[in-house]
């Protein structure tokens, strides 16, 4: 089931949000964020769902900000994604497992600084590719699991800060499997097996939302 939305948030912000569900039945399946490339507008929201649409057949619930302000919109905005999650528990029936952060590309990077600004709201990061922005606001990740991929090719040169970068994130308290995509550039398709065996625990442990994030009617 897909859909798309316009959340009003607190503020009078208007955020539209593609949202889809998974087709077979999933009792309140789990929440990700997919935060796409390009400047996070529609066109690179749909262009980018190939990595939505895995995640919805193996059960999750993804939601696509969309932009019309730029990459970094959410970024520099720090409050929109929470809110949106918090709109999204009210009118849809979800998990109350903290929410995946994914990203392709600028979309990757960006899930990481949303991650480094209130990391104790998600239960991971995926990252494909990504990178760090803004070094100084990864400073306590609080255990957060972080997947991140860069493509041994990539055209922008990133393959040449992911040691650096991981390092940034384990020293910043982050749980991080970092590696090269072998001949792969900076979009690449990945590793499903690999990437459900990280998954997997995530899963299972299903850490619960804390009471503040949840919705009153829930």
């Amino acid at each position: 089931m897909s859909a798309e939305e316009t959340i009003i948030l607190g503020d009078g912000i208007s955020v539209r949000v593609l949202y889809f569900e998974p087709e077979s039945f999933v009792e309140s399946p789990p929440l990700a964020i997919l935060m796409s490339g390009g400047y996070s507008d529609e066109f690179m929201a749909r262009a980018q769902f190939w990595l939505g649409k895995e995640m919805v057949q193996r059960g999750w619930a993804v939601a696509v900000p969309i932009s019309d302000q730029g990459r970094k919109f959410f970024v520099e905005n720090g409050g929109i994604i929470p809110a949106v999650i918090r709109q999204l528990r009210k009118t849809h029936t979800i998990s109350e497992q903290k929410p995946m952060l994914l990203g392709i590309s600028s979309g990757g990077s960006a899930a990481l600084a949303i991650a480094a600004a209130s990391p104790d709201l998600y239960t991971g990061v995926i990252a494909a590719p990504g990178r760090i922005w803004d070094a100084g606001k990864f400073s306590r990740l609080s255990g957060l699991q972080v997947y991140l991929r860069v493509g041994e090719k990539d055209d922008f040169r990133w393959n040449r800060l992911l040691d650096e970068n991981a390092a940034l994130l384990r020293q910043a308290g982050a749980l991080v499997d970092a590696a090269l995509v072998p001949d792969a550039r900076h979009i690449f398709a990945l590793n499903w097996k690999e990437l459900e065996t990280w998954l997997e625990p995530l899963q299972l442990r299903r850490g619960l939302t804390p009471k503040s994030e949840q919705s009153p009617h829930r």
